[in-house]
């Protein structure tokens, strides 16, 4: 079939017009009281006809058409508009529904569902959207015009226009310049601009003038607590256990204390380290209430390990937790290293000059770095 005998030739054509902020041209292809059309294509492209609606109400700004669109995209809420079978992606509706409430001037609803639009993408690491909906906040913001919202925009336009350019992402990288506030050139990033930055599960860093976002991991964290103290000494067990310096300190101390026999042992390691996982997992979800309830009965164990120390005459040991600690940290940096090599090999150059590991960790690069963090 050739393209211009194709059924939504139409519809494609207005998404590129509304893409290029231009207006489509011909009747509006889609039925504003819902089609009847109930066949596997039709259903199929249902998703792209209601990203269509979305765009070209927001962009005719009429409040009849803004409402109709949103009553359209309601049924995906949560969800993203996939069309034909999965050949088509068409972003978060949230995207759709916050562009939506901009064009209606709601400031608060758009700021709240681009928002959730952005950390969507983050989450599945779709980049091109994610710079699109950080874009379609940054004028949100702009024309709320609360405080700090400038300053914010600010940074968001910088920051989407860099990495619009970086995807090819053209329109985009046109759209952010328009928005800038400045309108001076944006001045080109100096090399003291370093970010090492976690945004839920997914950390940004920035280094040499070249941003990448790489999903949430242990040795990221390891490494961040490391910048915040350059040219300083800080224990592997404190990396190994973040949350608590007292806990820290104690579970090094059980390396050295008499305590339970080998297969308690065993089974309060693996408590232990279920623990640590599971309070992972709460900590990538958001699930603050859940990792708090494990860190406690975390502490509680560590506490019981640490009244139970010499007890018996027992000649058996624990296993040197600063030893673990030291093989953990150690393995999981290096491998945090290996992954970034992948996405970013100038900063992996980098730490892996300046990171050493060990039972006693340190980050001290040949000259001043300033990170934020």
């Amino acid at each position: 079939m050739q393209g211009q005998d194709h059924l939504y030739t139409q519809v494609l054509a207005g998404i590129t017009a509304l893409e290029q902020d231009a207006t489509p041209h011909g009747p509006a292809p889609w039925s504003e009281s819902g089609s009847s059309d109930d066949s596997v294509l039709e259903r199929g492209i249902a998703p792209l006809r209601v990203r269509l609606q979305a765009q070209s109400a927001a962009a005719s700004r009429d409040p009849a058409r803004c409402e109709q669109a949103l009553a359209v995209l309601e049924p995906y809420r949560g969800q993203w508009l996939v069309s034909l079978f999965g050949w088509d992606i068409g972003g978060p509706a949230a995207l759709w529904s916050g562009v939506l409430h901009a064009a209606e001037e709601r400031w608060e609803a758009a700021v709240r569902d681009l928002t959730t639009a952005g950390r969507s993408a983050d989450r599945l690491h779709a980049r091109p959207w994610s710079v699109r909906a950080r874009t379609e906040l940054a004028r949100a913001l702009l024309a709320r015009a609360g405080p700090d919202d400038t300053n914010r925009a600010t940074t968001l336009l910088r920051d989407t226009e860099a990495e619009a350019r970086e995807l090819g992402m053209t329109h985009i990288v046109e759209r952010a310049r328009r928005l800038l506030p400045s309108p001076a050139p944006r001045p080109q990033a100096s090399q003291a601009e370093r970010e090492f930055v976690r945004n839920g599960a997914v950390w940004r860093l920035r280094y040499a003038g070249r941003t990448v976002h790489v999903p949430d991991a242990k040795g990221l964290a390891d490494l961040h607590t490391l910048l915040g103290r350059p040219g300083q000494e800080v224990p592997a067990v404190r990396l190994l256990y973040p949350d608590s310096a007292p806990l820290a300190a104690a579970a090094g101390a059980l390396g050295s204390d008499m305590v339970l026999d080998e297969e308690a042992k065993t089974r309060y390691r693996q408590r232990l380290e279920l623990l640590d996982e599971e309070i992972d997992r709460a900590a990538v979800r958001g699930d603050g209430h859940t990792a708090a309830e494990y860190g406690r009965e975390r502490e509680a164990l560590l506490a019981e390990l640490r009244k139970a120390a010499g007890l018996a005459g027992r000649s058996r040991r624990l296993g040197d937790e600063t030893d673990r600690a030291r093989k953990n940290v150690t393995a999981r940096i290096r491998d945090t290293l290996r992954r970034l090599r992948d996405h970013h090999p100038e900063l992996a150059s980098h730490l892996q000059a300046a990171v050493s590991t060990g039972a006693m960790c340190r980050y001290a690069p040949d000259r001043e770095v300033r990170w934020r963090l």
